[in-house]
C-alpha cells in the first residue's frame, strides 16, 4: 500500500449549542454543510491548493438528519467557494459512524489513497447541536427509530445502549471509576485547554469565519477558565439519581466543523508541501453496546497491537472526552502517563460536535507531536452503539 499523509488540518471554533436557546450559539444561524464548506475553502486556500487536484472528499456526520443530510457529501462539495465551481468531479460519500464518524471519514480518504486510487483526498465532519439536537427529541418527532425487535431482545438493554449517559454511568459503575475523580480529570481539562489558548496553541488550526449576520467567530466558547472543583463537585447527577455523571464532567453540546487534507507522497513533493504526519492505521472494535465508553481503549489497543507499538512509545494520546469516564478507564486499561493523555484539553472543555471530533483529535493529535518533538501518537474515541475507534500518526 501507499503512504498516506495528513499534509494540513483545520476547524472552526467550536460553540456552545442549545436547542431551546439558539442566541447561546454563534453557528445557530448556520447549517452544519455551509459551515464545513466555510471550512474546505480555508484549508485549500491555506495549502495553495488546485481545487481540481481534489479527488475524493468523504464527510462524517453522526446524526445525517433533516438538514445534515447532505446529498451523500455533494451539498458541502457544492456549497464550497472553491470546489463547487472546479471540483466537481471530486467524488463524495456522507459517512455515520456516531462520534466516530469524522476518523471513519478519514480512513476512508486514507484508503483511497493507501489504494493507488487517488491522490489528493479532503476528510471533513460536521455537526450542529442547535438546529439538529441529539436522539430523544428526534425519536419523539419519529425522524430516528428503534426496531421493535430489538426492544424485547434479552442479551441487549437498548434503554442503556441508546443512552450515552447511562452507558458512561455504567462504565463508572463496572470498573470502579469514582465521581471525585471525573471531577477532577474535568477540571483538569478546562485548566489544560485554558493554558493552550493562551499560548496560541489554537490559533494554527482554527480559522476564523463569518456567521450569516457576518460575526467573524474565532473563539471556542466552551472552555471555562474559571472552572473550580466546588462548581464541578456541587453539579447534581443527570442521568441516574445519585449518580456519577453530571454536566460538569460530560462534554456539553456543541457546534462546530472540521476539514484535514490527506496526500500521496507524490502529490506532496508536486504541492511542495511538509506534512504534519504519516497516518499509519485506523482500527476500529466493537464492543458491549451498554459500555460503549470502553471502545476508546479497546481500539487503541487494536491498532498498536497490529502495528507492533507498545504504549510506551506512544508520544502523545488524544482520547476524546466525551465523558471524563472515557479517558479514565483508558489511562487506567492501557497503563498511559495522564501527563501524555489531551494535553491541550479535550472535548470536556473544548466541545464535541459529534461529526467532527474524530478530524480534531487526528488534527490536534499531529500538531501536538510537531510542539513536542514526539514521533508516535494515537488518537481514540468511543462510539454509540458500542463501537471504538483510533488512528495511529507518525511525524516525519
Amino acid at each position: 500500500m501507499k503512504n498516506v499523509y495528513l499534509a494540513d488540518y483545520a476547524r472552526s471554533a467550536f460553540t456552545r449549542a442549545h436547542p431551546r436557546k439558539p442566541e447561546v450559539d454563534a453557528w445557530a444561524g448556520t447549517r452544519g454543510d455551509v459551515l464545513l464548506a466555510q471550512v474546505l475553502d480555508g484549508l485549500l486556500a491555506r495549502c495553495d491548493i488546485d481545487p481540481e487536484r481534489v479527488e475524493d472528499l468523504s464527510v462524517g456526520c453522526a446524526l445525517p438528519v433533516k438538514e445534515q443530510w447532505s446529498f451523500g457529501g455533494r451539498y458541502p462539495l457544492w456549497l464550497s467557494q472553491r470546489l463547487g465551481p472546479s471540483g466537481r468531479g471530486c467524488a463524495t460519500r456522507q459517512l455515520d459512524q456516531q462520534c466516530g464518524s469524522g476518523l471513519a471519514a478519514l480512513r476512508s480518504a486514507a484508503r483511497e489513497i493507501q489504494a493507488g486510487g487517488v491522490e489528493v483526498a479532503v476528510a471533513g465532519g460536521y455537526e450542529n447541536m442547535s438546529r439538529v439536537p441529539m436522539g430523544p427529541s428526534l425519536f419523539e418527532e419519529g425522524v430516528l427509530t428503534a426496531p421493535a425487535a430489538l426492544q424485547a431482545a434479552p442479551w441487549l438493554e437498548l434503554e442503556v445502549a441508546l443512552n450515552m449517559g447511562l452507558t458512561a454511568e455504567r462504565l463508572a459503575e463496572a470498573t470502579g471509576i469514582e465521581r471525585d475523580a471525573m471531577d477532577a480529570f474535568a477540571l483538569e481539562s478546562h485548566r489544560r485547554a485554558a493554558r493552550a489558548e493562551a499560548e496560541g496553541r489554537f490559533t494554527g488550526e482554527r480559522l476564523a469565519l463569518a456567521t450569516p449576520a457576518g460575526d467573524i467567530i474565532d473563539r471556542d466558547t466552551n472552555i471555562r477558565a474559571d472552572a473550580s472543583l466546588e462548581r464541578l463537585t456541587g453539579l447534581d447527577p443527570v442521568f441516574v439519581e445519585g449518580g456519577r455523571i453530571t454536566a460538569g464532567n460530560s462534554s456539553p453540546l456543541t457546534s462546530g466543523a472540521g476539514a484535514a487534507l490527506l496526500m500521496s507522497e507524490s502529490a506532496l513533493a508536486h504541492h511542495d508541501l511538509s506534512p504534519l504526519a504519516r497516518i499509519i492505521d485506523i482500527a476500529d472494535v466493537g464492543v458491549a453496546p451498554e459500555r460503549m465508553g470502553a471502545g476508546a481503549a479497546a481500539a487503541a489497543e487494536l491498532a498498536l497491537a497490529r502495528n507492533g507499538l507498545a504504549v510506551d512509545r506512544i508520544d502523545a494520546w488524544e482520547i476524546n472526552e466525551a465523558f471524563a469516564a472515557v479517558p479514565l478507564h483508558a489511562i487506567a486499561t492501557l497503563g498511559l502517563d495522564p501527563a501524555r493523555v489531551n494535553r491541550w484539553g479535550g472535548a470536556l472543555a473544548l466541545g464535541h460536535p459529534l461529526g467532527a471530533t474524530g478530524v480534531r483529535l487526528a488534527g490536534s493529535l499531529a500538531r501536538i507531536l510537531e510542539h513536542t518533538d514526539g514521533r508516535y501518537g494515537c488518537a481514540a474515541a468511543c462510539i454509540g452503539g458500542g463501537q471504538g475507534i483510533a488512528v495511529i500518526l507518525e511525524r516525519i
